[in-house]
């Protein structure tokens, strides 16, 4: 009887917790638990209908806790780069759809320029953070290079690559200048999601998301240049960035339209902290 009073107070407290953020769940489910369990019996349910309704007004106090410690983006900045992200499916699709009309190499073009969506969104990331931490021109020099390049995909990254072919420095040199800097968006975008998913913040599926598609666009690049500097793996090369691009395009443009409906209505908490 026990042990089956034990199991119902744990699941009464598992669901309760839901209410609370996902980092302080665990701990409190066990804290209420192992007070409740110490409480005597003819107390216990009481002590537990206190703790439930009082767990509505804990939440409240943690959430306000949590927005004082990393204050949420400004709305216009939020909806800015929610727009810019949502942008990105968009312009991919209608790279792809469009091609009888527009032709391959527009449908390329467009294809490889929809990763600027991010721009917005990496830009008011990285400046946040950079405020947060104190600012000063270096962090803030820092934040503007890491939007440049993670924020823009291949136009940064081939403007670089043009820039170091006019120095005379070969083509194999620039293309590979180009494809190192190509890493960035997502580099960028793999730390984004991998933290949202280790430290509880947003959505669960989300941070996978954005995971899966940070792995999509480091994938690629990396294929690129395998079979760049080893003709002989070329195959392997291909395949990389052909199982890449499979990952790639349903998780971008999930974690873009998802991420930036959330931005427009205000939820800028993976960027900000």
């Amino acid at each position: 009887m026990r042990g089956l009073t034990n199991r119902l107070l744990a699941g009464v407290l598992a669901a309760a917790a839901t209410l609370l953020p996902r980092a302080d769940r665990a701990r409190w489910r066990e804290e209420a638990l192992a007070v409740l369990l110490d409480t005597p019996p003819p107390l216990r349910y009481r002590y537990a209908l206190d703790t439930l309704v009082k767990l509505p007004v804990l939440a409240w106090q943690q959430r306000l806790a949590a927005r004082a410690a990393h204050p949420p983006l400004s709305w216009p900045v939020s909806a800015c780069a929610g727009a810019g992200l949502l942008a990105v499916p968009v312009v991919m699709v209608a790279a792809l759809a469009l091609e009888p009309v527009i032709g391959e190499d527009g449908a390329e073009f467009f294809f490889l320029v929809s990763p600027c969506g991010m721009l917005p969104a990496v830009a008011a990331s990285c400046f946040h953070r950079a405020r947060q931490r104190g600012g000063g021109a270096r962090r803030h020099l820092l934040a503007a290079l890491v939007a440049l390049f993670a924020g823009t995909g291949p136009v940064a990254a081939g403007a670089l690559g043009l820039g170091v072919g006019a120095t005379g420095a070969g083509d194999r040199l620039a293309v590979a200048v180009a494809l190192v800097a190509g890493l960035a968006p997502g580099g960028w975008l793999l730390h984004s999601g991998a933290g949202a998913l280790l430290r509880g913040r947003g959505p669960t599926a989300l941070g996978a998301l954005g995971a899966a598609a940070g792995a999509g666009l480091l994938g690629v690049p990396v294929g690129l240049y395998l079979g760049m500097v080893a003709p002989a793996l070329g195959w392997l090369g291909a395949l990389v960035s052909a199982l890449s691009l499979l990952v790639l395009v349903p998780s971008f443009a999930g974690w873009s339209v998802w991420a930036g409906v959330r931005l427009l209505a205000g939820r800028s908490e993976p960027l900000t902290r």
